[in-house]
């Protein structure tokens, strides 16, 4: 395979029969801003963090702060280059993998699956249950959290029916209202085809 013709690169390019002169990290950079060589103040500047101190500084809060935080706390101590991106960086480096807030059990996936197993694998309003969504009762926006209490398992139509504003829910007690009246609508529906 050609090698790479940016000098001090021993890298190869994609294929054997091609017009390619550069291996593909450079043709990614070309692509990105426009030239071979590192894009200035950028990802080698994660390098010159010092990683004794940064390191600690993550290893000893990625469980209760998120990279965005962690990166104000090291702006804060003097490094003013830290930000999320670098502090995302740095915790890759290190093998810690981010969970939201760095736990397990805030992860959406275990959060939904947690959902399910407390309210079963039907939409709480109408029954169906080949495709189900999570929706959140207090949105995100205003100060809801992703934890099971504040989650219902709806069908996309329902859930349509919600974010759409035909009904209003503020709390799974507002649950079997809604689900009355969304089965009268059906009834209605199905009876004016029937």
């Amino acid at each position: 395979m050609p090698e790479c013709k940016i000098k001090g690169c021993n890298k190869f390019t994609l294929y054997k029969n091609t017009k390619q002169i550069y291996c593909p990290m450079h043709l990614a950079r070309i692509r990105r801003h426009g030239y071979p060589e590192l894009k200035k103040d950028a990802y080698q500047s994660l390098e010159k963090l010092p990683h004794a101190v940064v390191d600690d500084f993550i290893n000893k809060n990625f469980h209760k702060m998120i990279d965005k935080e962690i990166a104000k706390e090291l702006r804060k101590m003097g490094f003013k280059r830290a930000n999320q991106w670098t502090v995302r960086y740095r915790r890759r480096k290190l093998g810690i993998k981010k969970y939201l807030y760095g736990e397990i059990k805030k992860h959406k996936a275990w959060i939904r699956a947690q959902a399910i197993k407390k309210y079963g694998d039907k939409c709480e309003f109408c029954g169906y249950e080949l495709s189900l969504d999570t929706h959140h009762i207090v949105p995100k926006n205003k100060g809801g959290l992703h934890e099971i209490d504040n989650l219902m398992l709806v069908c996309p139509n329902c859930h349509a029916l919600i974010t759409r504003k035909k009904f209003t829910l503020n709390s799974r007690n507002d649950i079997s209202k809604i689900r009355k009246k969304i089965l009268k609508m059906l009834q209605s529906f199905y009876s004016n085809f029937g």
